[in-house]
């Protein structure tokens, strides 16, 4: 049984705003103005466009290699189907899985403390992050289209719901919170500083990247995933402007731990207000949830095609979803989830792992395929080689807030990585 092609333009726009609009905007904000203050606005911006260029160059691979899984395949094929292209695959696959792997967690942690703060970090926290985690799990188990149409329903109310929020906080905030414009520890490099942040609010549109096989055409996929980041991009800009047009400078540099928006919502002291926001901060972080484990549960499918995991891992359901590689992208973040108090751990192997090592190898093997024989894309970036040296100045960019802690576990998440490969790959024979 194969993967059934029912999602249209609309199921993946959706799906890439779904992805992206969760904890990290609704969090990073003060941790960004303590940076740069107002400045990073700039931050968020350039967080956008540099996921644009990025953007680009994989939905042009995509269209010329549209298998589940399709990230996993690019050095795959880029590299000639050699012992390196399996390697660079390998790394690619779990990189992009354990990434994507610990956001699931990260968000189901936050959502007990983000929907109702006197939570804390208790039992209450951790009930609420297993039964969102149970609850995105079993809609994926019963099909990528009543995934993409509960993800459509609620990305659609979170986004008019924020929309709402932001129009009245524009309308009672003051220019006055942006003076000084650059501000922060960093000053002006401080909006350089910024964008790693920020780009991490983005990380989740390549979640439909490695859908293509259930999409009924896979031409439209490049026009949804540019527009869902164009369209995020200016939402995360005036949702940051309102708060720091509204929520005082010393309430912003007091702590990184603040939820930022929900501060703003709650100045307003109006309890419908402030349930209509809970309302959409609780569906925008079950949004990104739903759309991580879709990815997740692909990208062990293609990782099981490139024979790095047991056969019954691609078993599939009368649904057609992979439900063995389901089950476990979801149950595992349910089992990791039961331990808030390492949530700062997580975020540190989730960004190292899951951000910069795979977009390296990813580019490289655009460099390495673009004029390859035989590589014949339906949608080709124009001036795609420009485009790519810009999407590697942005991950460059991203890359230069990394500390030594960031580098030394950076390096020893490369060795136990390339080890599991040489054991994996020494089994095949």
């Amino acid at each position: 049984m194969s993967f059934k092609k029912v999602l249209g333009f609309w199921d993946l726009f959706w799906l890439g705003i779904g992805g992206m609009v969760g904890v990290a905007i609704l969090t990073f904000p003060s941790e960004t103005y303590q940076m740069a203050g107002p400045a990073s606005i700039i931050s968020w911006i350039l967080a956008g466009i540099f996921s644009l260029f990025m953007a680009f160059i994989y939905c042009e691979m995509v269209t010329a290699f549209p298998s589940s899984g399709a990230l996993v395949r690019f050095p795959y094929e880029a590299f000639g189907r050699t012992k390196l292209s399996r390697y660079l695959a390998f790394l690619e696959g779990t990189g992009y899985y354990l990434g994507t792997l610990f956001g699931i967690v990260i968000s189901a942690i936050i959502l007990g403390a983000y929907i109702s703060p006197q939570l804390g970090s208790g039992i209450g926290q951790i009930a609420v992050a297993e039964i969102s985690l149970l609850v995105v799990g079993l809609i994926n188990i019963l099909g990528v289209r009543l995934t993409s149409r509960i993800n459509l329903a609620m990305s659609i109310v979170f986004m008019v719901l924020f929309a709402v929020i932001i129009v009245l906080a524009m309308s009672h905030g003051s220019v006055s919170h942006l003076v000084p414009f650059v501000s922060g520890s960093g000053g002006l490099l401080g909006i350089i500083d910024a964008i790693p942040v920020a780009m991490l609010a983005y990380g989740a549109w390549t979640a439909l990247i490695n859908i293509p096989e259930e999409t009924a055409d896979v031409r439209k996929m490049p026009r949804a995933v540019l527009w869902s980041i164009i369209i995020v991009t200016v939402f995360y800009a005036l949702l940051v402007l309102a708060v720091y047009m509204n929520v005082p400078s010393k309430t912003l540099n007091s702590s990184i731990d603040l939820y930022p928006v929900y501060i703003l919502v709650s100045m307003f002291s109006n309890n419908a207000l402030l349930w209509m926001f809970q309302i959409g901060a609780t569906l925008s972080i079950l949004a990104v949830m739903l759309v991580m484990v879709l990815a997740n549960a692909r990208i062990m499918f293609a990782l099981t095609k490139l024979n790095f995991l047991p056969s019954s891992m691609n078993r599939m359901s009368k649904r057609s979803i992979p439900i063995y590689a389901t089950l476990l992208s979801f149950f595992i973040p349910m089992v990791l989830s039961m331990f808030p108090d390492q949530y700062y751990q997580y975020v540190v192997i989730g960004a190292i792992i899951g951000t910069g090592l795979p977009r390296i190898i990813d580019l490289i093997s655009y460099f390495k395929m673009r004029n390859r024989q035989g590589y014949s894309p339906s949608y080709r970036v124009r001036w795609g080689l420009a485009i790519a040296i810009l999407a590697f100045i942005g991950l460059a960019v991203s890359e230069l807030s990394l500390g030594l802690v960031d580098v030394v576990w950076s390096l020893a998440a490369f060795i136990i990585l390339s080890a599991i490969f040489l054991a994996v790959d020494s089994g095949r024979r």
